[in-house]
């Protein structure tokens, strides 16, 4: 509106209650609070948008994860890692497996992966891919899963979250 029709306006609505200045008053109050109330549902009653990211037992339930491996006998650990996106787009992410025997540090891990996968999500879709890890040493270890999420806006992956399984491989 430009300054002529917004005094036009309120030329109006002043005749329309004449001297009653406790009902304009009113309509005014009334008016803002409902434009208040339009904006809070729309600012902050969007819905929710998240990655779901979870790593699964070979039978793809949360129950029997491997917590002892022993060589020559079950010494391979097999997870379904699974992603699943409800950010609201269409959204390209990596996971990147790492293992290793010594204590974390800061996660993301500064080391290299052993292993990376890559996917591209439509909203509402699921990723799952069956890994398959074979141990050859005794000791402790932690098998890190780390997400990372391709921002277009910067023409890079981010890290977005971490899930950490740890192990303990033992000889026969």
């Amino acid at each position: 509106m430009n300054g002529k029709a917004f005094r036009t306006f309120f030329e109006r609505v002043k005749r329309f209650y004449g001297k009653d200045g406790y009902a304009f008053s009113i309509t005014i109050a009334l008016a803002i609070a409902f434009a208040l109330l339009v904006y809070s549902y729309i600012a902050f009653m969007r819905p929710n948008e998240y990655i779901s990211f979870y790593i699964l037992d070979e039978h793809k339930t949360a129950v029997n994860y491997p917590e002892i491996l022993v060589i020559g006998e079950n010494n391979t650990c097999k997870l379904w890692i699974t992603i699943e996106n409800h950010m609201g787009k269409s959204i390209t992410c990596k996971v990147l497996v790492k293992i290793t025997d010594k204590p974390i540090q800061s996660i993301p891990i500064q080391m290299e992966s052993n292993q990376t996968y890559l996917a591209r999500l439509n909203e509402g879709e699921k990723w799952e891919e069956l890994l398959s890890i074979t141990f050859s040493k005794t000791g402790k270890f932690k098998i890190i899963f780390e997400l990372w999420i391709y921002n277009e806006k910067t023409g890079n992956f981010e890290y977005s979250q971490s899930l950490v399984l740890s192990l303990t491989v033992v000889e026969a």
